[in-house]
């Protein structure tokens, strides 16, 4: 078929075997496969923030009959039951049974200002790597499985994020991260001077922050407005996916956490993080989990004076935290002047 449409791809990747479905069963993600014996199958990759679509395809010979339809759907009806916000793939623009085929199910072409993900950039390498590029546009397209909140929606949500406690909160949720797009919900949290959140990988993840591209000390924990992440999230099991180790109610705000404001969790004897003066801003990730409007919301001039995507701390004395312990909050004190 793409002979037809490119003319002779003879030693071109378009042309080189496919991937054994052994290997591609090996990958995080599914395979859906029509028939039996089989005629197409569709295989989807987990990635860390969304599922992807890395191929479909049906045979020649049952082109035209539905099949390569009844595949797509059926992928966005599994990815949603495994809790994905949006499904992406990348094609070639403008052929006809690639982007036009796409659109016509729900797929809309990603702008060129859309943040990308590692993993996204990371595909797009090994295309042009292949040389894909070379046969026409190579475009990524997005498929929004659950509904995301509007920027109206948002913007009436405020009020209620503007009234969170300024002084005493609530420690609402401990999310480790033990791996790339792994969460682990914890009934008990370790936090460690040294290791921030005792099995999380903020230990593993490089930043480009600092000089050497080690873990930035600044940004061992990210902490996020509870009331906000719920109402994005819009169902608890899909809250954790924002990425962040804790979930208070409480004001993150400039105005009330000024940098270096420390946060004392569960009592005098408990532990206490700093909030640093290093951004958190939302990315790729946030816009498959949440939508393109919520990260223009949380990025634009009304949520970065409230750190609606959150802060970045550093514990300054270890110690247990549990949902519900009560989140003190001590401001620097203000340098007399000279």
């Amino acid at each position: 078929m793409f002979e037809d449409a490119l003319g002779d791809l003879t030693g071109d990747a378009l042309a080189s075997p496919a991937v054994s479905g052994h290997d591609r069963a090996a990958e995080p993600g599914f395979i859906l496969v029509a028939g039996d014996p089989a005629i197409g199958f569709a295989h989807v990759v987990d990635l860390e923030s969304h599922a992807h679509l890395d191929q479909i395809s049906v045979h020649p010979d049952h082109a035209r009959r539905g099949v390569g339809t009844a595949l797509l759907e059926g992928v966005a009806e599994r990815a949603t039951l495994k809790g994905h916000g949006a499904l992406t793939l990348t094609t070639y623009a403008d052929i006809a049974w690639n982007a036009p085929f796409y659109a016509r199910h729900g797929f809309t072409e990603f702008a060129d200002d859309d943040p990308r993900t590692a993993s996204q950039l990371a595909i797009s390498a090994n295309e042009e790597r292949l040389g894909l590029s070379r046969h026409g546009r190579r475009i990524w397209m997005r498929r929004v499985l659950r509904p995301h909140r509007t920027t109206d929606e948002i913007a009436g949500f405020l009020p209620t994020v503007d009234a969170s406690p300024r002084d005493v909160g609530v420690l609402r949720a401990v999310v480790r991260r033990p791996g790339p797009g792994a969460r682990e919900v914890l009934g008990v949290g370790h936090l460690d001077v040294t290791a921030g959140l005792v099995g999380d990988t903020w230990v593993e993840r490089g930043s480009r922050r600092t000089a050497d591209g080690s873990p930035h000390p600044d940004m061992q924990l990210n902490l996020m407005n509870h009331r906000l992440i719920e109402f994005l999230a819009q169902e608890p099991g899909r809250e954790q996916l924002a990425g962040d180790q804790m979930f208070v109610d409480l004001d993150l705000s400039h105005d009330n956490l000024p940098a270096w404001s420390e946060l004392h969790i569960g009592g005098p004897d408990g532990a206490v993080i700093v909030v640093t003066d290093q951004p958190h801003n939302g990315c790729g990730k946030f816009i498959a989990r949440f939508g393109k409007d919520a990260l223009a919301f949380v990025n634009g001039p009304e949520g970065r004076p409230r750190r609606l995507r959150g802060l970045c701390a550093k514990v300054v004395r270890p110690g247990p935290v549990r949902p519900g312990d009560e989140v003190r909050v001590v401001r620097p004190q203000a340098t007399p002047a000279e």
